[in-house]
């Protein structure tokens, strides 16, 4: 009877450090996996294709060229003649138009989402202007600002403000419909105070939707600042663009073009990502005392 238990003992040792010895090293085909390989891996599959494009036709120019035309841009050198590089400049002004057209734009679409979502006359008074709004194209709040505002940076701003507020009032309006009914008239009955039913079940359960209409926001908003600066402004990031379009020199277009695309990655990677991630855990908890004890 000893030897059999101390050979179940044994048993039970040995498994025990097979569980906690070292874990084994991970195999190509995790590695493969790893997101930041993946975009790894397909940037520089775009590179290479742009690459072979541009030795097919020589109207196309070289990813070497355009990173010599940006690092001329970057570091304010000569371009040749009287043109010079000029890079922080513009880049600050259409960073500086967006963020304001974001912070006016976000926080009145989602209390007008809120609004139609949760009150039924709200909802016919406003949800079919709030979808017109969101069928038009940024060309036309481009045309639309240029012609109202002129050359003034105001032109930018609104353009970012009425293509942001549809996006957010649509989805956080969507969200909002899509919570339980019954827990909202279980949360009246109980006589929950308004603003813990706002903030708890109407703006929880519209999370979702919610990120999903910033993420769209984020995106769209760049795009129609792009396109009023390049018909509409003397400045920033689209009017540059459109200055060496005009000038024929490709390589620079190209380059602000691509400079672009790279900020609202960026931009969606390192802050839109990471706070939705953390938003949902929040969003997960646990909110009974014996939930999170069990």
């Amino acid at each position: 009877m000893s030897d059999m238990r101390a050979r179940e003992d044994l048993a039970g040792l040995r498994s025990l450090g097979a569980r906690s010895g070292p874990k084994a090293p991970p195999t190509m085909r995790g590695f493969l996996q790893r997101p930041w390989f993946i975009g790894l891996l397909a940037l520089g599959l775009l590179l290479l294709v742009w690459q072979w494009i541009s030795w097919v036709n020589l109207q196309v120019p070289g990813v070497g060229e355009i990173a010599r035309f940006m690092f001329t841009e970057i570091s304010g050198g000569s371009h040749g003649g009287a043109l010079s590089g000029e890079f922080w400049a513009p880049l600050a002004v259409s960073l500086q138009r967006y963020a304001v057209g974001l912070a006016i734009g976000v926080p009145v679409g989602a209390v007008l989402g809120m609004v139609i979502g949760g009150v039924r006359w709200a909802r016919g008074l406003f949800n079919d202007t709030v979808l017109v709004l969101l069928a038009l194209p940024a060309v036309v709040w481009a045309f639309l600002a240029s012609l109202w505002f002129g050359l003034s940076s105001w032109g930018p701003i609104l353009a970012v403000v009425l293509t942001v507020v549809p996006f957010m009032a649509v989805n956080i309006s969507a969200g909002v419909r899509n919570v339980d009914p019954g827990l909202a008239e279980m949360s009246r009955s109980f006589g929950v105070p308004f603003g813990r039913r706002l903030h708890h079940l109407l703006f929880g359960g519209s999370l979702p939707s919610a990120f999903t209409g910033l993420r769209l926001s984020f995106m769209t908003g760049w795009n129609s600042l792009l396109i009023v600066e390049w018909f509409g402004s003397t400045s920033g990031v689209g009017w540059r663009a459109r200055f060496w379009y005009d000038a024929l020199r490709y390589p620079g277009f190209v380059g602000w073009i691509f400079l672009f695309v790279i900020l609202i990655t960026l931009l969606d990677r390192l802050l839109l990502s990471p706070l939705e991630r953390r938003a949902f855990q929040w969003n997960q908890r646990p909110t009974l005392a014996f939930a999170e004890e069990a």
